[in-house]
């Protein structure tokens, strides 16, 4: 299926944005959508076009990263922007979608793509001044800020501010999803259930929105920043989570991934999360998987290996969804007896494999 794509920016004049000079926040989003405009058969998407329309200047960033622009650039994505949704008006179930700390809301293209195509609307929340860099619809484009990019790990109080401005911006489209439609080419569609996905950073935002908002129906988090999660109150919560981790997962395999200033507090923090999801819950890891490899930036310095672990991570936490949100019975064991051993192992609350 082509996906369309769509490019909307939301103003919360009650808050000034904490990484700015007295700025009103402003949400930019990115809509996915299915979209059977008949210029797709003639029109090749490719992977730049998603930093349109400052092209150039997402490309001068990114090479200074090292990135592999030459190979990013015979990518094809079958994402196009700005084209007609395949219906004039539908009801959808909807899925934000939180980035990791840094990353770019549309760089995660390979699951997003995958989420359309099983029927959702996908709504990627990015974060101004902290992402890499923020390209709006005008042309605009707004970069990390100096702050931002020599942030400590061990900086908690600069970290949950990060946090806490994540969760105020998803709250926000939450209860702004029919002004985004209105704005944007889904005029006239309406959602009926809502989930969430979040990597990092973003992973922990997701957790804390479903706590505050039970419109959240169901909740995936990719590797997630389990210490800065704020487990001190013991509140329960039933919202069904899958928790996708890396490969490595117990106190001895991260002693080389994590700094000794977050290593006990992130490891607890795993465990606490874990006590208090009430509802169904899954941990599993990935097998070869790393950080990173939750998003498109592998793919980005031509890791072709990350593709195989993108399909596996896309097919099981869409059937998570699937079951949770769309009431597809077993989606969720028929995807894991698919995926045992080989590929997804379940882990239990010290991140130890669950022997089968």
């Amino acid at each position: 299926m082509n996906v369309g794509r769509n490019v909307v920016v939301l103003n919360d004049r009650s808050r000034k944005d904490p990484f700015s000079n007295d700025e009103e926040r402003a949400i930019i989003t990115s809509i996915y959508y299915p979209t059977d405009d008949k210029n797709t058969q003639i029109n090749v998407s490719n992977y730049m076009d998603l930093f349109d329309p400052s092209k150039d200047k997402a490309i001068n960033i990114l090479k200074d990263l090292g990135v592999d622009i030459e190979y990013l650039n015979t990518i094809e994505t079958h994402i196009y922007n700005n084209y007609n949704p395949k219906y004039s008006n539908a009801v959808s179930d909807v899925i934000l979608y939180s980035p990791g700390f840094g990353v770019s809301r549309d760089m995660y293209t390979y699951h997003i793509k995958y989420l359309v195509d099983c029927g959702y609307i996908v709504v990627s929340i990015g974060a101004t001044y902290e992402s890499v860099f923020s390209i709006f619809p005008d042309g605009r484009v707004v970069n990390q800020t100096a702050q931002l990019t020599n942030i400590k790990s061990t900086d908690f109080i600069l970290w949950r501010e990060l946090l806490d401005t994540r969760v105020e911006d998803i709250l926000y489209v939450i209860n702004h999803l029919d002004l985004l439609f209105s704005q944007s080419l889904l005029e006239g569609f309406s959602y009926r259930s809502i989930g969430i996905v979040g990597h990092s950073l973003g992973g922990a935002a997701a957790f804390e929105v479903a706590k505050r908002d039970n419109r959240i129906r169901a909740g995936v988090m990719f590797d997630a920043s389990f210490h800065l999660l704020d487990l001190e109150k013991n509140e329960k919560i039933d919202t069904p989570f899958l928790i996708m981790r890396q490969e490595k997962c117990t106190y001895d395999e991260l002693l080389t991934e994590l700094s000794e200033g977050i290593i006990n507090p992130f490891i607890s923090g795993f465990e606490k999360l874990y006590k208090q999801l009430n509802g169904y819950k899954a941990a599993v890891k990935v097998q070869g998987a790393h950080h990173m490899t939750f998003s498109d930036v592998p793919i980005h310095f031509k890791d072709i290996e990350a593709i195989n672990k993108h399909e596996i991570i896309s097919d099981y936490s869409t059937a998570f969804l699937s079951e949770f949100i769309q009431g597809k019975s077993y989606s969720l064991q028929n995807s894991f007896n698919h995926k045992r051993s080989a590929d997804i192992v379940e882990i239990n609350i010290k991140g130890q494999t669950v022997s089968v």
